[in-house]
């Protein structure tokens, strides 16, 4: 019998609690759903999937962790909306067929998005 029936949330620590509810709703686009002032924000990644951001931190957010990771249909529309928006990123690179995207958000978390096979 297995002792976990799935993920419930994945959630990263933040430095600013307003400028990455900005990041994660105005660049990315991800539905909020609830917010507890500074300390909780959640969002909809699709289906069921919850990001969740926790916390202001003095300085800078613990380092290393996981790594959230989007599909996404259209991966050239992700690499623009994150142009736009100035925000940090790599190539789209072609990992065998999906294709990806590396960027951070304002607190320097890494997130990628993939583009699975068509």
């Amino acid at each position: 019998m297995a002792l976990f029936g799935g993920i419930d949330t994945v959630f990263y620590q933040v430095c600013n609690m307003d400028r990455s509810v900005a990041f994660y709703e105005g660049v990315l686009g991800l539905e909020l759903l609830r917010r507890e002032g500074r300390d909780w924000t959640e969002f909809r990644a699709g289906g069921e999937q919850v990001l969740a951001l926790s916390g202001e931190l003095a300085v800078a957010p613990q380092g290393g962790g996981a790594t959230v990771v989007l599909r996404a249909d259209d991966i050239e529309a992700v690499e623009a909306a994150l142009a736009e928006a100035n925000v940090q990123r790599g190539k789209i690179e072609d990992m065998g067929g999906a294709r990806t995207i590396q960027f951070f958000d304002p607190d320097g978390n890494e997130l990628l998005a993939i583009e699975p096979p068509s």
